[in-house]
């Protein structure tokens, strides 16, 4: 009886000391200077509770440890909508946390406006770009003839012909182009034949 409630005793001890191990750590990390266009460089500061040994920084969440310091700096040199993954490993086990950036440029739209769009005569006609996205290069075709008749942002040009002109704007930058044009835009009446 003596022995049976001994061997017992020692059963529920084992028991209960296996479930006070350590705990996992829980994964968590912040990070900063996160809007921007490629390339960027970001903190990543981590927020793991619990025992931690290790850390391992996936910045692509592509299977490939990229950093294995607690609080890394990374630059992202491409454009990416990127998922970043930090795994924490502690005595108690692993914890994963991921986050999603965007480091990706809004599109390249070609858009425009003019001061005048009816004239009498030889009318100049005042152009203000309105493209939005990185644009390095403009290229005006007042005619839409094909011929590139300003490279200016934000031209002026002279109409001496008679007739309903369109006008054709196209934005170039390092993600793309594009090309708006407006039929019959300009009209101008009353120059000389």
């Amino acid at each position: 009886m003596i022995r049976l409630f001994t061997g017992a005793f020692i059963i529920v001890i084992l028991v209960i000391a296996a479930s006070c191990g350590e705990a996992a750590p829980i994964a968590g990390f912040q990070a900063s200077n996160v809007t921007g266009l490629a390339p960027i460089t970001v903190q990543f500061t981590d927020q793991s509770q619990g025992e931690i040994d290790s850390w391992e920084w996936d910045f692509y969440n592509n299977g490939s440890i990229d950093s294995t310091e607690q609080n890394p700096k990374y630059t992202f040199e491409n454009p990416c909508n990127c998922t970043v993954l930090l795994t924490v490993k502690g005595p108690g086990g692993e914890d994963s946390e991921t986050l999603q950036f965007n480091f990706s440029p809004t599109p390249v739209v070609a858009d425009f406006v003019a001061d005048v769009t009816n004239g009498q005569g030889r009318t100049t006609v005042n152009f203000t770009d309105l493209s939005t996205g990185i644009i390095t290069r403009w290229e005006w075709d007042f005619y839409n003839n094909g011929s590139i008749d300003s490279t200016e942002q934000n031209p002026s040009y002279r109409y001496t012909a008679n007739g309903n002109h369109t006008v054709s704007l196209t934005v170039y930058g390092p993600y793309g182009q594009d090309t708006m044009t407006k039929e019959g835009y300009i009209y101008i009446t009353g120059c000389p034949t």
